[in-house]
């Protein structure tokens, strides 16, 4: 097993530390967004398929909702492939996914 391969099978609880580490990151890039006057685009984020599915999907909407919470626009990685919130062959959203990706309504 190479160092890439380490990280397999960790699963993100969402736990305060966990929630805390990418939010103190965030407010890092926020603040020098701000003392810089410079917009932040949050390109390419993604948890890839060999992750838990429920896994991802909380991780996916914790960054999505942080991100936004501070004004910075974010783009998913990737449409309908390894990190896919669209199964291209059966023509089917992953809903989990999909979900945690779309901002909540009300």
């Amino acid at each position: 097993m190479d160092g890439s391969d380490a990280w397999l099978g960790t699963e993100w609880a969402g736990t305060s530390p966990q929630k805390r580490s990418l939010q103190f990151d965030f407010d890092v890039v926020a603040q020098w967004a701000k003392d810089n006057e410079r917009p932040i685009f949050l390109g390419e984020f993604g948890a890839y398929s060999k992750a838990a599915l429920a896994s991802r999907a909380r991780w996916t909407a914790f960054v999505a909702r942080e991100a936004e919470k501070r004004g910075f626009s974010w783009a998913y990685w990737e449409f309908c492939s390894g990190f896919g919130v669209y199964d291209q062959s059966s023509g089917v959203w992953n809903e989990p996914l999909l979900q945690a990706l779309l901002p909540p309504h009300g």
